[in-house]
């Protein structure tokens, strides 16, 4: 009798279920682990998109170089205040799509026409328009032009390269005059920024509007573009690739404070700018 009473005794303890208190340490412990998960997916995330910027980066320096050593000479780009009769330029300030202007010629009727945000400014008040898309458009359709070029753009993340599309929404057709346009973006969708240095600084640059840093001289030798004052100022003379990061605002590094300087804070650059 003894035995079978303990043997109640045991079957009714085992029979009561969890504590509140066992209960409260296995929920904690399941959080825990989902924290865990969540914090190394979240970090093999953005280990990924870090790879993927430094790859696409890495791809289009790669480019930008093969193309220079195809024709022979660097790439030049067009500064705001200079003017066509100073010669040709492969990138020019102002692209034939450039800011909400149309080209409808390029399409057949009703075809639909691409609008690009204009301009760039480098004031440090308001909000930041997205002008930074036509040049990285620009430089893709040149770098387009020699097959050795071409084939290292190719090996970017087919993720990161998106085609332009007409303001109706849908793609240019295979028979337009227009060259296939397509634009890079990073990881979190924004279109990459390309800042290029300027032309060669010469004396007569002295006389113009140094005072807002338009023709100062940069420490390779070059004038200092209005890009370089937002973005960074080239080394080197060699282009530079920026990202938005998380944030999708380039900022301005010209700012000392306000919203266009902190959304610098994120940027993520092809190397190591100078600071304007």
């Amino acid at each position: 009798m003894k035995h079978r009473n303990i043997l109640r005794r045991r079957a009714r303890a085992g029979a009561r279920g969890f504590t509140l208190v066992e209960l409260v340490v296995v929920i904690g412990i399941i959080i825990a682990l989902l924290s865990l998960v969540l914090a190394v997916s979240t970090l093999l995330i953005q280990q990924n998109e870090s790879r993927q910027l430094e790859a696409a980066f890495a791809n289009l320096s790669s480019a930008v170089q093969e193309y220079e050593q195809a024709v022979g000479r660097p790439i030049v780009f067009q500064a705001r205040r200079e003017f066509p009769l100073e010669g040709a330029y492969d990138i020019p300030n102002n692209p034939q799509f450039n800011g909400y202007q149309q080209i409808e010629n390029y399409f057949g009727a009703g075809g639909g026409t691409i609008y690009f945000n204009q301009g760039i400014s480098s004031g440090c008040t308001g909000s930041q328009p997205h002008g930074w898309e036509k040049y990285i458009v620009s430089l893709l359709g040149l770098l387009q032009r020699t097959q050795s070029a071409e084939d290292i753009v190719a090996r970017i993340d087919p993720s990161l390269l998106q085609p332009v599309l007409k303001s109706n929404g849908q793609a240019l057709n295979s028979d337009e005059d227009l060259p296939p346009l397509a634009k890079l973006v990073d990881p979190w969708g924004a279109a990459i920024a390309v800042v290029f240095p300027g032309r060669l600084w010469r004396p007569t640059d002295a006389d113009g509007d140094v005072g807002n840093g338009e023709f100062a001289q940069d420490s390779d030798g070059t004038i200092r573009t209005e890009m370089e004052k937002m973005a960074g100022v080239c080394r080197n003379g060699k282009i530079l690739f920026v990202s938005a990061g998380p944030d999708g605002l380039i900022g301005s590094r010209y700012c000392v404070d306000g919203n266009r300087r902190e959304g610098v804070l994120d940027n993520i650059y092809s190397y190591d700018p100078e600071t304007p």
